[in-house]
């Protein structure tokens, strides 16, 4: 693979851009991570599609998503925003699966770095509200961390 890779390495570190290694059906991410690193070099880092681990987590027993942030540190340089149900790669709106989104944004919040955020999903007509989906998120932290611990709702 560095062979064959060598040359498009050495182009990108010579205009400045970075090629970005993305998770597909890891079982393990530290492969990728390594993968990555392997490299030695600024422009290879990683990627993770936040569908394709949530369904290695359901499916295979892999790492929830937020490990794969947590594993990859500072190389996570890009992530693609999509949810599903853990049965197949279904790019739908975030919201309209079962990927914990609260935990993955905390990891990402750890990072030094701010990865790049990409909604990645199928119906672009619904854009918006996979987007205020995860706007509505964010407000929801940013005001239990003002707020202090919360209870969780009475369930009836």
């Amino acid at each position: 693979m560095h062979l064959t890779l060598r040359d498009v390495v050495a182009r990108a570190e010579s205009q400045g851009c970075e090629l970005v290694i993305e998770n597909i059906e890891d079982k393990e991410p530290r492969d990728r991570i390594a993968l990555a690193a392997s490299f030695g070099s600024p422009a290879v880092q990683v990627s993770l599609d936040t569908g394709h681990a949530h369904y290695a987590h359901v499916s295979t027993g892999a790492p929830p998503v937020d490990v794969h942030v947590n594993l990859a540190g500072e190389a996570l340089r890009h992530v693609h925003l999509q949810d599903t149900d853990g049965h197949a790669d279904r790019h739908w709106q975030p919201g309209e699966g079962t990927i914990r989104w609260p935990g993955l944004f905390a990891a990402l919040a750890r990072l030094a770095g701010r990865p790049r955020l990409i909604l990645e999903v199928r119906d672009q007509t619904s854009l918006r509200r996979g987007a205020a989906h995860l706007e509505a998120l964010g407000r929801r932290s940013r005001a239990g961390l003002r707020a202090g611990p919360r209870r969780p709702p009475a369930r009836s």
